[in-house]
C-alpha cells in the first residue's frame, strides 16, 4: 500500500473514531437535557415537599448541568437529578400524607408505633379538650397509650381518658395554620410545671404531642417513631 493510501486511511479511521465519540457523547448530553426538562416539570407541577431540602438538592443539581462538558459529566449530572428528583417526588408525597389524612390513616400508622400499647379516637361526647369538629379545633384526635409511661394512675385509664399524659396524641387539623395556631398555644404552658403540655410538633396540618411524664429524651424519641410512622412510604 502507497504511503498515500496509509495516510487516507489513517485519517478515514480518526473521522471515524471522531464521529463515534461525539455522537456517544451528543447521546449522554441529551439524555442529560431529558433529564433536567424533566426535573424542572416535576418542580413547576408538583406540590411541596415535606423536606424542604429535597427541593433544593434538585435545583442545585438542575444548576450543576451548565458545568457539564464532556461525555462523563453529562452521565454524573444524569444520574443525579434522577437521585434528587426521587428523593424530591417522595418528600412530596410524604407531605401529602400528613396533609388533611382520613382517621383511619392515623390509627393504622399509629398502631406500628413500637411502644404504642393501645390506641383510641375521641368523639364529641368524651373529646378532653372540647375542640373537635368546631372552627379552628381539630378533625381527629388519635389517643395512644405508651409503655414509656410508668405512673400507676394512668394504668386502668383508657387511651382517650388518659389524653396525651398517657403517652401521645395526633391532633389532626383542616389546615397549617389552624395546626400551627394549637401548637402555639400549647407552647405557652411550655415549663409550667403540671400544667405543661409535653412536647408537641407541627408536621403537614397535624400536631404530634408527647406526655409530659416522659424525659425529655423519651419525648423525642417517641415523638420521632410516631413521625415516622406517619411519613412512610409503602408500595
Amino acid at each position: 500500500m502507497s504511503s498515500a493510501r496509509k495516510q487516507f486511511a489513517v485519517i478515514v479511521c480518526l473521522m471515524l473514531a471522531i464521529s463515534m465519540l461525539t455522537g456517544c457523547g451528543s447521546e449522554a448530553k441529551k439524555e442529560m437535557q431529558t433529564a433536567v426538562s424533566s426535573a424542572n416539570e416535576l418542580i413547576e407541577k408538583t406540590g411541596k415537599p415535606y423536606d424542604a431540602a429535597t427541593k433544593k438538592n434538585l435545583e442545585k443539581a438542575i444548576a450543576s448541568a451548565d458545568g457539564a462538558k464532556d461525555d462523563d459529566a453529562y452521565v454524573k449530572v444524569t444520574k443525579k437529578v434522577k437521585t434528587t428528583a426521587r428523593a424530591y417526588q417522595n418528600s412530596v408525597k410524604q407531605l401529602k400524607q400528613v396533609t388533611n389524612p382520613k382517621e383511619a390513616f392515623l390509627i393504622e400508622r399509629a398502631k406500628t408505633v413500637g411502644t404504642i400499647t393501645n390506641v383510641e379516637t375521641a368523639t364529641e361526647e368524651n373529646d378532653p379538650n372540647k375542640l373537635l369538629g368546631k372552627s379552628d379545633g381539630y378533625t381527629s384526635y388519635i389517643a395512644m397509650k405508651s409503655s414509656l409511661v410508668t405512673d400507676d394512675y394512668y394504668k386502668d385509664m383508657s387511651p382517650v381518658e388518659a389524653g396525651v399524659n398517657g403517652g401521645a396524641v395526633i391532633e389532626a387539623y383542616k389546615t397549617k395554620k389552624d395546626a400551627k395556631a394549637r401548637e402555639k398555644y400549647l407552647a405557652s404552658f411550655d415549663g409550667s410545671g403540671a400544667l405543661s403540655s409535653g412536647s408537641h410538633m407541627v408536621i403537614g396540618t397535624l400536631v404530634v404531642r408527647t406526655s409530659n411524664e416522659l424525659t425529655a429524651t423519651q419525648q423525642k424519641e417517641l415523638e420521632k417513631n410516631i413521625i415516622d410512622a406517619l411519613i412512610r412510604l409503602e408500595d
